[in-house]
């Protein structure tokens, strides 16, 4: 019982609250900031190089990182309780910290293996591998530090890769590479993932993690054998620090650039011939190449509305689009349904100064019955909350409401059109809502109710409204409470509204509840 009043309760994996563990007291102040840029995300082994830098130019060159330390506080073991059962267990401080960290702290002892004590390292290896239940990237990461400690320790060298996965590697590593080649800086950051592949004789798995090793322009051979792998990451990053934050920002924004016009290179033209060719028949199946939007980032994606022209494209080719996005699997995300409203729609709709056509009709009815939310937050709230927005463009989002939308989505109309101020185009959207008769929550036919009431005085002459009270009270006579009748009656009594008399008449008739 000693031992469990001082165990600490789990947290998930990844958990901020393990970075604030009492046992990390056990590390020294600078092994404590670095366990914390390890664990800082996906970038956690970049940020802790750097965070070794500043600290080795802090401490000055004779005042290195105490590695010795701290992989004996990683070693050193807490008791804690895992599982459902909270079964009591003894674990290094190293399991102890969020997966990310770990991976993190495994890539960052991979290249920094030159300078890392070997007897500390094998320690370490040594408590991971007595947890099998440790995480797989780590154990493999550690598999492949152990080759690098040789001797009795060498575990089997994996298997050489085929000449077919070495293809599909270096295809990948293109891809993610994009144009950086003809960036000096791109080539020094992505030179490893770019040339050709291992020859059968080399080790593989070895020359994957090994890093660039290309001659940069202005680097000698002399200057990069004085160089250990820690030193040079270090400069690496000591230079990235020393980036002006404006350069850097245009630097992220020339990347993302070269990364979407890449994409289009590869996907955009197939795609372009496939939607304007002519054809006497709705094609029915999809594209393999529309499979693409399910990869895409957000910026490519707009990148690939913009180069396929389709918020002007003609409205029968917008018919082909949407009738391919019914039919791709999976679904796409909801951000990326969202882009994809605003370039299908947004500008046309806005723009309707006549009724719209068949063909923008039945793009906006096949688009809508599968994402519908995407499209109310994008398409449906921006017309609702524009004040100058003109007849047509209420006509056809009650035409939606009538016709297209399934319940919920009627009900999300309904709630952002009383996020605003009624108009009398909204009132004829409340009433294309309320004609559907689906079932309204409580708390959203008491807005409705409060909204009405609140506002009765400024459609004192409005047909309109006493149409929607009327509705109110006749179509959801089951809804109406009490308090409703009451405030609905004051309102009334208040206004010099339409039908004010037949309004009151039907207050009065509705049965109590």
């Amino acid at each position: 019982m000693g031992i469990a009043a001082n165990v600490d309760p789990p947290s998930a994996p990844g958990s901020p609250a393990v970075m604030e563990r009492p046992w990390l007291k056990r590390f020294d102040k600078p092994s404590r900031l670095l366990l914390h840029a390890l664990a800082s995300g996906s970038s956690g082994t970049l940020a802790a190089l750097r965070a070794l830098q500043r600290g080795q130019a802090g401490e000055g060159p004779g005042q290195a990182f105490s590695w010795q330390a701290f992989m004996a506080a990683l070693c050193s073991e807490e008791p804690t309780l895992e599982g459902p059962e909270k079964t009591l267990a003894v674990k290094p401080l190293l399991l102890l910290l969020p997966v990310v960290c770990q991976r993190n702290l495994f890539s960052l002892l991979h290249v920094a293996q030159a300078v890392v004590p070997r007897d500390g390292l094998s320690r370490l290896l040594q408590a991971v591998g007595q947890h099998p239940g440790a995480d797989p990237w780590v154990q493999t990461l550690g598999d492949l530090l152990r080759r690098g400690l040789g001797g009795e320790e060498r575990s089997p060298s994996p298997a050489a890769l085929t000449d077919a996965c070495q293809q599909q590697l270096r295809c990948l590593c293109q891809k993610i590479a994009g144009n950086a080649q003809s960036k000096p800086e791109g080539q020094r950051r992505l030179s490893w993932c770019v040339r050709k592949g291992p020859s059968p004789a080399e080790d593989t798995a070895d020359s994957a993690f090994q890093g660039p090793q290309e001659e940069l322009p202005g680097e000698t051979s002399g200057d990069r054998s004085a160089q250990s792998p820690v030193g040079s990451a270090l400069e690496s990053s000591q230079q990235d620090v020393a980036v002006e934050p404006s350069e850097a920002r245009q630097n992220s924004q020339a990347e993302l650039a070269a990364e979407v016009q890449s994409f289009l290179q590869m996907h955009g033209p197939r795609l372009k011939m496939l939607l304007q060719m002519d054809s006497n028949h709705p094609e029915l199946s999809v594209p393999p190449e529309l499979r693409i939007l399910n990869d895409c980032s957000p910026g490519q994606l707009e990148g690939l509305c913009s180069f396929l022209q389709l918020s002007t494209c003609p409205e029968h080719l917008l018919v082909r689009f949407c009738t391919w996005l019914l039919a791709l699997t999976p679904d796409l995300s909801y951000t990326s349904a969202a882009i994809l409203a605003e370039q299908l729609f947004l500008a046309r709709v806005l723009a309707l100064a006549q009724p719209p056509s068949r063909h923008l009709m039945a793009a906006l009815a096949s688009f809508c019955s599968k994402y519908a939310q995407a499209f109310c937050r994008v398409l449906v709230a921006p017309v609702l909350q524009e004040p100058g927005e003109g007849p047509e463009q209420t006509k056809l989002v009650c035409e939606l409401v009538e016709e297209c939308l399934e319940p919920e989505y009627v009900r999300l109309v309904l709630s952002q059109v009383l996020e605003v101020p009624l108009s009398e185009r909204l009132l004829l959207v409340v009433q294309a809502v309320l004609g559907r008769q689906e079932v309204l929550p409580p708390e959203l036919f008491d807005l409705l109710v409060l909204t009405l009431c609140r506002q009765a005085p400024a459609f004192a002459t409005s047909l309109n409204y006493a149409k929607l009270v009327t509705a109110v009270l006749t179509l959801y006579q089951s809804h109406v409470t009490a308090a409703h009748r009451s405030r609905l009656s004051a309102a009334l009594g208040q206004s010099n509204a339409v039908l004010k008399k037949s309004l009151q008449a039907l207050l009065e008739e509705a049965p109590p509840r």
